[in-house]
Formats: structure tokens, C-alpha cells, sequence
């Protein structure tokens, strides 16, 4: 219970951290779905299915400076080197602002050329989706540079900061989508639709990042990990970074590759029909989906805090221990939420997409066949963030592009379009990657090898 009680502790601020930090996303799809004109409103969400995905590969690359920098973090401060704790995140900001003007930037050269081979379902598909996504890509400066102070204050135990700036970021998001999507006549601002939402995100996210620095700047931080100094520059630690962030960059690439792939298939679909239900519904199965892993990843987080700082201190056993009571705690959580799933599918759809009937009508057995997968959802997710901790990045990363390479998107392309069983073919190779992600990772987390790697 111990251990329980201190996943949880550090969790929970995790886990409402990043569901506040989730709802900036879902937000976007919860918003444009109630647009007047039900096909701009479908149009919108079936865009938004293709764009977060290329939106994340290109991001969650520079982003995964967070998995380095929180490992090396945790290790430092489970120590007592407080000063080299800082030392880390000084560096880690250097590296971030560089990497992501550069993401930023490949970002939007690269959105309107992937959006026009990824979308093809409709020219409006494609217009939206472009244009939505070099909005987005405006953020990616700002959101690596957030997720290098979350890593921070995650590895020294204070998962709360980053709570507060997302809970920032979520009201202003919030209010700004309001505002630039529907339009408020009497101020003279016009309806923007998807695009109104492109600009709210991206105007949030710098948002966040300025509370993270305010807190950063407070004299019970800085004064003690000395942060902004410039003799902390060190290209051994950014090394170290690097060697971390890359592997795992790539991981994210492999995985948002193949959701990329996945929503092309599901494109393909509806371009065999002349509609743009399958792509809203696909994106609505998701937005519930990661209702689930969102919190599940939260824990991993919390996870990788604990199991680094255990293998700092030499305690390889409490740190594989902290890993299984983790997933312990997200299996009887995800057979609540399952349940749940399973009972009320239609409804929870159409909470996303209420204009459009047909798009719960195509979403409700594939979110049920998902759930099925829900507690090998828990194993993968929980115990990658733990082999993250622990510095096997490497390991994760081939994993996961051997999986999504080799298995997702063949069988989804199988399922889909050369078996033709449509939408529930395309969820039904998602369900057989996420056990065999379960399996990858548990026969890992079981071995030893992971517990002396240095970092």
C-alpha cells in the first residue's frame, strides 16, 4: 500500500494534468462538431482526425526531450544534487528552444503536401486539414518548451505545476474557441470554424508555457536549483538528452505514423462513398479511447518518476515493484470505465458528434471491440513509461515500429479494404496491435536488463 499510495500521490496531479491537457485537443473536436451546417461540422472532425496525428509525429518528436529530462532529473534529486537537478532543466530548455523552432518549422512547410495525400476523401477535407495544421504547427516552439519543465518538476515530485498551467491553457482555450470559431457579431469577429480553433490552440500553449517560467522564476525554485545560469551549459547532459529523446521521438513517430496510416485507410473508406462519416466517427472512438489512455500514461509518468528514482538510490526492486502495482491500480480503474463503454456506446459517440446521427451509428461497435483491449491498454502504456524511466528508450522505440510497421497497419489494410470489413476490420487490427503492445512490453518489464542501465 505504500507504494500505492505514492504512485497515487504523484499520479493524480498527473493524471489531471494531462486530461486538462487532453481537453485543449478534445475541445477542438467537442466545438466544431456543433457547428450549424452538419457537413462542415463532420467535414471539421474528419479533418481533425487526420491533422492531430501529423500534428503529434511532428511534435511529439522534439517533445520526447521530456523523457530524458525527466529520467536524468529524478536520478540527480533522488541523489540530493539539487544543483545538477537544475543543471539538467538549463540545458534542456537550451536544447528545446532550438528543437522546436526547427519542428515548429518543418512542420508547417511540410502540412499542406502531407494534407493533401492524407485527406483525399474531399477537397474540403484537405483545405481544412491544411490549413488547421499549420495553425497548430505555430505551437510546436512553445509546447516543447512547456514539456521540458513538466519533465522537470515530474521527476522532482512536483507534478502539481504542470497541472495549474494546463488548467490555464484548457480556460483559455476554452474561451478563445468560443470566440474564433462561432464568431461574436456584435465585436466584429467573424466565424473561423476549424480554423478558429487552430489559432485558440496555439495561443493556449503559450499560455502555459509562460505560468511554467513564472513558477521556474519563484525564489523556492530557483534559488535552489540555480536553473538560469549559463555555466550549467554542459554537452555531456545534452548528450544524455539526446540519447533519450531521439529513441523515444521516434517511438512517437512509429506510433503517430501508424494512426497516420489508420485514418488514411479509414479515408479510403469514405472516399469509396463520397462521405466523411467513418473519418468523424474513427476521430470521435478516439477522443473516448484516450479518455482512457490519457490517465493511463499520467500513471506511467508517475511511474517513471518512481522507478527512476528508486534505480538512483540502487532500489532495482522497488523500482520493477512500483511498475506492476501500477498497472494493478489501471486494470481494476479500466474495468470500471469498460463497462461502461461497452453498456452505452451509441450515446458516448454522439456526445462528440450530436449533428450527425450516422456518425455514432459507424463508431458504436468499434469503440465496443476497443474496449476489449482495454487492460492490455493498461500493461502497454503504464509499463512503456516505466522502461522510459528507466533509460530503455531504445527498447521502446523498436518495439513500437516493429508493431505498427509489421502489424497495424498490414492487418489494417487487410482488414479494411481487402477483406472489406470496413471501420470494425480497422478497429479489430487496432485491438491485436494494443495486445501484442502488452506483451512486448510485459516480457521487458520482467527481465532484469533494464535495471543497470546508466544514464
Amino acid at each position: 500500500m505504500p507504494l500505492v499510495r505514492r504512485v497515487i500521490s504523484i499520479g493524480s496531479w498527473v493524471m489531471l494534468a494531462m486530461l486538462t491537457q487532453y481537453l485543449v485537443n478534445a475541445t477542438d473536436n467537442f466545438m466544431v462538431g456543433r457547428l450549424d451546417s452538419k457537413e462542415l461540422a463532420t467535414a471539421s472532425q474528419a479533418a481533425l482526425g487526420v491533422s492531430m496525428p501529423f500534428f503529434w509525429a511532428i511534435g511529439g518528436f522534439f517533445a520526447a526531450i521530456s523523457f530524458g529530462t525527466q529520467a536524468m532529473t529524478a536520478r540527480r534529486f533522488a541523489k540530493g544534487d539539487q544543483e545538477h537537478a537544475g543543471q539538467v532543466l538549463f540545458n534542456s530548455l537550451v536544447l528545446a528552444t532550438v528543437s522546436g523552432l526547427l519542428g515548429g518549422a518543418i512542420g508547417y512547410a511540410c502540412a499542406p503536401w502531407a494534407m493533401e495525400h492524407l485527406a483525399s476523401a474531399s477537397l474540403q477535407k484537405v483545405a481544412l486539414s491544411s490549413s488547421y495544421t499549420q495553425l497548430r504547427m505555430l505551437g510546436i516552439p512553445g509546447m516543447v518548451l512547456t514539456f521540458s519543465y513538466k519533465a522537470f518538476f515530474d521527476g522532482i515530485g512536483k507534478t502539481h505545476v504542470h497541472l495549474w498551467a494546463a488548467l490555464a491553457m484548457n480556460l483559455m482555450n476554452i474561451i478563445l474557441n468560443y470566440i474564433l470559431i462561432y464568431g461574436v457579431e456584435p465585436l466584429g469577429i467573424p466565424s473561423l470554424g476549424l480554423d478558429g480553433s487552430g489559432i485558440a490552440s496555439a495561443i493556449s500553449t503559450y499560455v502555459g508555457l509562460l505560468l511554467m517560467l513564472w513558477v521556474s522564476l519563484r525564489p523556492q525554485f530557483n534559488k535552489i536549483y540555480r536553473f538560469y545560469h549559463w555555466h550549467h551549459r554542459s554537452w555531456t547532459i545534452v548528450r544524455g538528452i539526446l540519447r533519450l529523446m531521439i529513441p523515444s521521438g521516434f517511438a512517437t513517430m512509429f506510433l503517430m505514423a501508424g494512426f497516420l496510416a489508420f485514418m488514411y485507410i479509414v479515408d479510403q473508406i469514405d472516399a469509396q462513398l463520397g462521405v466523411n462519416t467513418y473519418s468523424a466517427a474513427t476521430k470521435a472512438v478516439m477522443e473516448t479511447a484516450a479518455l482512457c489512455f490519457m490517465p493511463l500514461i499520467a500513471f506511467g509518468t508517475a511511474t517513471a518518476t518512481a522507478v527512476s528514482q528508486s534505480l538512483g538510490v540502487g532500489k532495482s526492486n522497488l523500482a520493477a515493484r512500483y511498475g506492476w502495482e501500477s498497472v494493478r491500480i489501471g486494470i481494476l480503474a479500466m474495468l470500471v470505465v469498460g463497462t461502461l463503454f461497452l453498456l452505452f456506446p451509441e450515446q458516448i459517440i454522439s456526445f462528440w458528434s450530436p449533428n450527425d446521427p450516422q456518425v455514432a451509428i459507424a463508431g458504436a461497435r468499434s469503440l465496443q471491440l476497443i474496449t476489449t483491449a482495454l487492460p492490455s491498454m493498461v500493461i502497454g502504456l503504464i509499463l512503456s513509461q516505466a522502461l522510459y524511466g528507466a533509460g530503455a528508450n531504445t527498447y521502446v522505440m523498436v518495439a513500437e515500429g516493429i508493431l505498427h510497421v509489421g502489424i497495424l497497419v498490414p492487418l489494417t489494410w487487410l482488414f479494411g479494404l481487402h477483406l472489406n470489413l470496413g471501420m470494425e476490420g480497422i478497429w479489430l487490427a487496432a485491438t491485436i496491435y494494443v495486445h501484442l503492445l502488452a506483451v512486448a512490453m510485459g516480457i521487458k518489464f520482467l527481465g532484469k536488463g533494464w535495471r543497470n542501465i546508466r544514464i
